[in-house]
């Protein structure tokens, strides 16, 4: 089963600010930024994903259920994650894409649903020439 998505979100949001943070968890300063909100219809299934800007693939990613990553994960920032121990990363993707869907840049989330969903991302991965731009790590 494969799909995509064009990404349609509420822009510029600021969840950390409703954060009453009775522990005083520190706010990172690249944290401290717009967010979006989005769904993503993908299934609830284990697979592949990728992130395309203006239909260049930016992002390669596995997942054990595409929709609980790419619509809950990734299309949700809670006040809770831009804080130290909260969900960097998916802030991180979720603040790029509010950035470009800012700009007016075209953002599509596209999914594979497979069983052998860490052994596919790995071979995608596996050359660092190829590696796309947001994947980070090595």
């Amino acid at each position: 089963m494969t799909g995509d998505q064009i990404i349609v979100a509420e822009l510029n949001l600021r969840p950390q600010d409703r954060f009453t943070n009775p522990k005083k968890y520190p706010l990172a300063r690249e944290y401290d930024t717009h967010y979006c909100s989005f769904k993503v219809d993908a299934p609830k299934r284990s697979g592949v994903y990728w992130i395309l800007l203006d239909g260049a693939v930016v992002y390669i990613g596995r997942a054990k259920s595409l929709h609980n990553r790419l619509s809950i994960q990734y299309g949700t920032v809670s006040p809770r994650h831009p804080y130290k121990g909260g969900q960097l990363q998916k802030c991180r993707t979720n603040a790029k894409i509010n950035k470009a869907l800012g700009a007016g840049r075209s953002v599509v989330f596209r999914w594979e649903a497979c069983e052998d969903y860490e052994d596919r991302e790995k071979r995608m991965l596996e050359d660092p020439e190829m590696r796309p731009p947001w994947n980070l790590r090595s």
